[in-house]
């Protein structure tokens, strides 16, 4: 009666999961929702029934569903948001998502690179591969400043796809958030070919037109 209680009480939590969530066993059990080996009969019934989705070992997932494709494959943020709890790990998002922010590219990656602070390794989890580079500490505090998004979104476009329109875009995203003094204070540090860029990004002479 006990297992039986203690297996309700996961399949209950489960269900209450959003679809498309990731989640690893290791969460349940840190839950207290039941020991290892409950867990782990538990989410193999499920498995069966098709209420939950093995992804590789050690990750699950609520399978989302399209009524035109049917199931869907997990997210790649849904998965680095199961391995960074699972880890503990800090992981920011790649830079390509900063250029998705400020409209320079609705370019999806294959391989998205993620920085985190541990080692590099390649995820593969739910058919997908998802690097992990190790970045300095200080390089992830500042994930959350919208002058480190401007030069995350440029250093995704690169020099060579760099349009007069992009800058256009970054220059009024630069003005809105007053960001001029923190993206100079930044060129110390950015690569050689973004300096002109960031020059032309800055140039007071430009007009940002709605």
């Amino acid at each position: 009666m006990a297992t039986q209680t203690t297996a309700e009480a996961i399949r209950k939590h489960l269900r209450g999961l959003e679809p498309g969530t990731v989640f690893t066993p290791a969460e349940l059990v840190r839950a207290r929702l039941g020991s290892e080996d409950i867990v782990r009969q538990t989410l193999h019934r499920m498995v069966k029934a098709g209420t939950v989705r093995r992804l590789s070992k050690g990750y699950y997932d609520i399978p989302a569903t399209s009524p035109l494709i049917g199931i869907l494959s997990p997210t790649p943020e849904a998965i680095i948001a199961a391995h960074a709890r699972k880890t503990g790990a800090t992981i920011e998002r790649p830079e390509l998502d900063a250029a998705n922010k400020l409209g320079l590219t609705t370019q999806i990656v294959a391989r998205p690179v993620y920085r985190t602070d541990l080692f590099p390794r390649d995820l593969k989890i739910g058919g997908q591969t998802i690097r992990l580079k190790t970045a300095s500490p200080r390089s992830l505090a500042r994930s959350g400043d919208p002058a480190e998004l401007v030069i995350d979104a440029l250093r995704a476009v690169g020099k060579a796809h760099i349009t007069d329109k992009d800058i256009a875009k970054v220059r009024e995203f630069v003005r809105e958030h007053r960001l001029e003094k923190k993206l100079r204070q930044r060129t110390r540090r950015v690569p050689s070919w973004m300096l002109p860029v960031i020059d032309a990004i800055l140039d007071e002479k430009q007009t940002t037109r709605g």
